[in-house]
């Protein structure tokens, strides 16, 4: 949701349904960051959401405080080449780069193509087969790739990199997801067969959610 409008907007619904339970947390724009690595032939994966549950301490992964809450806007998701498990310099993309992520550029298609993710809050589910195809995103210019140019040449992928804007692999979420730290919350990706990845040990796939954070407004501090 790039409009201001449309931010403003959102920011006075969820202001307003606080004030309508006599609540008046800090509420801030903000981000949360999940990350799980890929798994050769694994086709469901259940991403961490709250601090303490990543089991693999991303120090990149943004998780929401268990005394905090969450509304998400938009969600994004990626794949990412990590050089090693600690790496934070790798690029996130929306697509199967071809030049970052030979040799599995097709064995990623069935993740953007054919998966779906899926959001369950207290065993209620607000989020059901919402297609991976809404974030797939190929940019006219891509790395390693030129305007016009038929395949990647060592010359052009150390100047040409993807085209990139804040909107990037990002899509709606309509109706909101409200995550609170105190919920049993479970967001998982399902995948109609498992990547079958050749060329790396730590890809890595990313689900990124943009919205508001309330602080201290979770269940705990009712």
């Amino acid at each position: 949701m790039s409009s201001t409008i449309g931010l403003r907007q959102a920011y006075t619904i969820v202001k307003n349904a606080y004030k309508a339970k006599q609540r008046n947390p800090v509420t801030t724009a903000s981000d949360l960051r999940l990350i799980v690595p890929v798994v050769a032939g694994k086709t469901s994966y259940a991403f961490p959401v709250l601090v303490g549950d990543d089991q693999n301490n991303y120090s990149e992964a943004i998780l929401l405080n268990r005394a905090d809450a969450f509304t998400a806007l938009e969600m994004g998701l990626f794949i990412g080449k990590k050089s090693s498990s600690t790496d934070t310099t790798y690029d996130l993309f929306a697509y199967p780069n071809n030049t970052e992520f030979t040799p599995d550029t097709d064995n990623f298609k069935t993740l953007f193509n054919h998966s779906v993710v899926n959001a369950a809050i207290n065993n209620v589910q607000y989020l059901q087969n919402f297609s991976t195809s809404r974030f797939r995103t190929q940019p006219i210019t891509q790395n390693g790739l030129g305007f016009g140019a038929a395949s990647a040449t060592p010359s052009v992928a150390s100047t040409v990199v993807d085209s990139f804007d804040n909107n990037t692999g990002y899509y709606p979420v309509v109706p909101t997801l409200q995550l609170s730290g105190t919920s049993k919350i479970e967001i998982t990706l399902s995948l109609p067969a498992g990547l079958a990845v050749t060329g790396g040990a730590n890809y890595v796939i990313v689900l990124s959610l943009r919205g508001f954070l309330s602080l201290g407004a979770s269940n705990l501090n009712k």
